[in-house]
């Protein structure tokens, strides 16, 4: 384990919350897992989000993974509720409460952006947008936490008008609206996670509905109930969403009522970790998170590595987070911690183009550590 130079900057960034970690490639010629610098050089970039400790701004790091993984460049400042991800070639802000945009940047020029577009409408102010699924160039799909649209865009759109070219409605999965978070592309189908919280307590089950690339239709799974296409999860307050290609399934993780009432009880910890055959749509509860007498936290995001090493981070309280590893295969939680990585203020992991996992952690030296 080594530490990451810390991010910040200035002084007023005394604290960063690790947004996401994310490799982009960029070559004039074609697309690959580098960026082109010169005719026999290349190098690789990691990108990362961050805000003020006041969250009065944001900002996103440009990381160079072939010059010692050190910060060599930022983008401008914007507001502090940001995620960064990529296509593979271009680097995308996704702003959320607050913003409503979607930006691109360049990934060698940070003083460059390609463009800012807005995601809400006449009628919407408070679209916040939480991910971006990429199809290919032209399609892409923006999941929109306060609207019962999901959206269909361009990503090489060259005008705003140009940006939206299509929506679907998802509100018949609730009353007021779904709350879409994450979504991912498997083969032909898009899979979006509703997270369906009445003022942001889960009271009922959440969702994985699935979409027909080629058409934008819903797919019936015959896993949903009161007539809903999508797959009715065995978990609440659904947030994280992964698919494995060495194990062939999608990993969700259900975090629960992670912010309980004074009382706590079993209703609290209703969430878990969910493995989904995206072929067939069966699912079943791989890891539970226990009761109000007997758990380890509640979960709060993972990442699988292969069928025998998966990474989960668990919930105490406000800046309070655990690294721990478990069995994707068998659900066995590992007894093991990891030293210096125990209630914690842990913000994000994800696993890295060098066979690491880095994990965005908040202390007196912000930054990354990365683990082998």
């Amino acid at each position: 384990m080594i530490n990451l130079p810390t991010l910040n900057s200035q002084a007023s960034r005394t604290a960063l919350l690790i947004a996401g970690v994310l490799t982009l490639g960029a070559c004039s010629s074609s697309n690959d897992s580098t960026a082109t610098t010169g005719s026999d050089n290349t190098t690789s970039f990691a990108f990362s989000g961050a805000r003020a400790s006041d969250y009065s701004s944001g900002r996103i790091d440009r990381i160079s993974l072939t010059n010692g993984n050190t910060v060599d460049g930022s983008y401008p400042a914007t507001g502090s509720d940001i995620a960064v991800t990529t296509d593979g070639t271009n680097l995308y802000q996704i702003g959320r409460t607050g913003i409503d945009s979607i930006t691109r940047f360049d990934p060698i020029d940070t003083s460059i952006v390609d463009y800012q577009y807005s995601v809400n409408t006449e009628s919407e102010d408070n679209a916040n947008p939480q991910a971006i699924a990429f199809l290919n160039d032209s399609k892409a799909y923006v999941t929109r936490y306060g609207s019962s649209n999901l959206w269909i865009v361009d990503p090489s759109a060259t005008t705003e008008e140009e940006f939206k070219i299509g929506e679907i409605d998802l509100s018949a999965y609730d009353i007021g609206v779904p709350n879409m978070t994450n979504a991912i592309i498997v083969g032909e189908k898009l899979f979006v996670l509703l997270e369906r919280l009445n003022n942001f307590v889960p009271d009922k089950s959440g969702y994985l509905l699935v979409i027909d690339t080629n058409s934008d239709t819903e797919i019936q799974t015959g896993q949903g109930s009161n007539g809903l296409a999508g797959i009715e999860l065995s978990v609440r307050n659904p947030s994280a969403l992964q698919y494995n290609d060495v194990t062939g399934d999608i990993f969700v993780v259900g975090r629960g009522r992670y912010f309980p009432g004074e009382t706590v009880t079993d209703e609290d910890y209703s969430g878990g970790i969910v493995v989904v055959d995206p072929d067939n749509y069966t699912h079943s509860v791989l890891l539970d998170d226990g009761t109000a007498e007997n758990n380890q936290g509640y979960f709060y995001d993972i990442e699988v590595i292969n069928a025998n090493l998966g990474y989960l981070l668990t919930y105490a309280s406000f800046g309070v987070t655990t690294l721990r590893t478990f069995n994707p295969v068998t659900g066995m939680l590992s007894d093991t911690l990891f030293e210096g990585l125990q209630d914690v203020d842990i913000t994000d992991i994800a696993q890295g183009p060098d066979n690491h996992l880095w994990v965005g952690i908040l202390s007196e030296s912000n930054g990354f550590l990365r683990i082998d």
